[in-house]
């Protein structure tokens, strides 16, 4: 490289770093503060804060399916967000070799060099801001595991489908604008006593405990604000391993089959519901 050359490209790196530090800054000063200052809705909350106990399923419904809303809000948010800062580590990528010999071996290749370092500088500024905002998603209660197709909570015989039975015992009940005399509210499972109950999909414990018909439950908060609830879990020989604010996997253990409340035999009650509104579990079933 010339003599002559030698001050233009050191006022040209000067210039460069400059811009890059003027870039960096909005970066930082902009997208960066507006994301990262946003308050975010809390879907584990404060150990002193979890109730203990509900008088009423209607009321547990309805704390879970407020919990499951914020925690659809924060997973949206992460998918977003994980899904730029995927597309921004694809473009950071190797960078191109533009030297020779340890040098740059003339002015394009020096000017090419400076364009994709500015660049880089840019995208890597990015990217960090991304990976704080997921942090600060996952903090709050953004589920981490894998989303995976919902699959059955434990292994056994359909003895009960949900929807509207002849079975007295089951209470009347409102449905898709229809009222039933008598309607499940669930899916029973029949199984062996102490089969593992496992979580259908991703989700987050909202309640661990005894409702007042005695019978031991589990309720888990999903994606798309989906609530799902487990009845008659034993609790002498296997309780629950999971305790509230827990994230559960696909298929990790959250109790066993087991026979507590009223019942007439070992089984599982799988309950789902939709924004507060009952659904069929089946349904979320890939058939």
């Amino acid at each position: 490289m010339s003599t002559a050359l030698r001050p233009r490209n050191a006022l040209a790196r000067a210039l460069l770093s400059l811009c890059v530090s003027l870039l960096c800054f909005l970066v930082l000063g902009t997208s960066a503060t507006a994301d990262e200052g946003t308050p975010l809705p809390r879907a584990v909350p404060l150990a002193r804060a979890l109730p203990r106990a509900f008088s009423t399923y209607s009321d547990l419904i309805a704390y879970a399916s407020s919990l499951a809303a914020d925690q659809s809000a924060l997973d949206q948010r992460a998918i977003d967000v994980q899904t730029q800062l995927t597309a921004l580590q694809t473009k950071l990528g190797p960078v191109p070799a533009v030297r020779r010999g340890g040098t740059l071996f003339d002015v394009e290749s020096d000017s090419y060099s400076r364009d994709v370092q500015s660049d880089l500088a840019v995208l890597s500024v990015r990217a960090a801001t991304f990976s704080r905002t997921l942090l600060r998603l996952q903090t709050a209660g953004a589920l981490t595991a894998a989303r995976t197709p919902w699959r059955m909570p434990t292994v056994g015989e359909v003895t009960q489908p949900f929807g509207p039975t002849d079975l007295w015992v089951e209470p009347g009940r409102a449905y898709a604008g229809v009222t039933y005399a008598h309607f499940h509210d669930g899916v029973d499972i029949a199984g062996e006593w102490a089969a593992d109950v496992v979580a259908p999909a991703r989700g987050r414990v909202v309640f661990v405990g005894r409702m007042m018909d005695g019978a031991v439950v589990v309720v888990l908060a999903h994606d798309g604000g989906l609530v799902s609830m487990y009845v008659h879990l034993d609790a002498y020989m296997s309780p629950p391993p999971v305790t509230a604010g827990d994230e559960v996997a696909a298929g990790q253990k959250i109790g066993t089959v087991g026979m507590t409340g009223i019942v007439t035999g070992a089984h599982l009650h799988w309950s789902v519901y939709r924004a507060g509104e009952l659904i069929d579990p089946m349904s979320l079933i890939a058939h």
